[in-house]
């Protein structure tokens, strides 16, 4: 097997298997001749982020300081 039909393998592999949320696979070279690797991903890997359905919400903004601005931000040897 050539590295181009392994790469064209492992392409079809990881589209069209039963195994292929748990599984990639790769063209590799072993001792001059090439083949398909099969690789496990590790438990809980999502292999597709975009069908992944992920919620942000707006965090709340800080609350403003309720210091009159002469305390505000004051360094120096007046800090408390």
């Amino acid at each position: 097997m050539t590295r181009q039909e392994a790469e064209q393998q492992a392409v079809a592999h990881n589209r069209d298997h039963p195994d292929r949320a748990t599984h990639r696979w790769v063209a590799r070279e072993s001792g001059g001749a090439w083949a398909v690797a099969r690789i496990a991903l590790p438990p809980g890997m999502r292999l597709d982020p975009f069908n992944a359905t992920v919620e942000t919400r707006p965090e709340p903004r800080d609350a403003p300081d309720p210091r009159p601005s002469f305390d505000q931000n004051v360094g120096g040897p007046y800090a408390t």
